[in-house]
């Protein structure tokens, strides 16, 4: 199954705000969060919160059949869960997920055992 791998720079005085979106996924959001995600085909996703020597990063990993199906229905879906999702990443990240210019990842190594 694809992976898809999103890394994006947490802005300045935001590592707060992400750790408390993060923790809103596993709780109070997390029947609509979860059932958002089997609904786009999502078999997996981790978030991550990684160190750096320039500062503090969001990695974020999925696992489903078809990576750009997947995120095509995410961003398609027009409920609650996925404007809070999507504009919350955008504050903390400065990444616009749904909007022109979105990242685009180019696989060049694909390991498995």
């Amino acid at each position: 199954m694809p992976l898809f791998v999103f890394v994006a720079p947490i802005q300045p005085n935001k590592t707060a705000e992400f750790r408390q979106f993060v923790s809103d996924l596993k709780g109070s959001r997390k029947t609509e969060y979860e059932a958002s995600r089997k609904e786009a085909g999502f078999h997996q996703e981790a978030i991550f919160l990684q160190q750096t020597p320039r500062g503090e990063m969001a990695v974020i990993v999925q696992d489903a059949d078809t990576e750009g199906s997947a995120l095509e229905a995410l961003r398609a879906m027009k409920d609650p869960i996925q404007d809070w999702y999507f504009q919350r990443m955008k504050d903390i990240n400065g990444v616009d997920l749904v909007g022109p210019g979105t990242p685009v990842n180019e696989l060049l190594l694909d390991y498995r055992a």
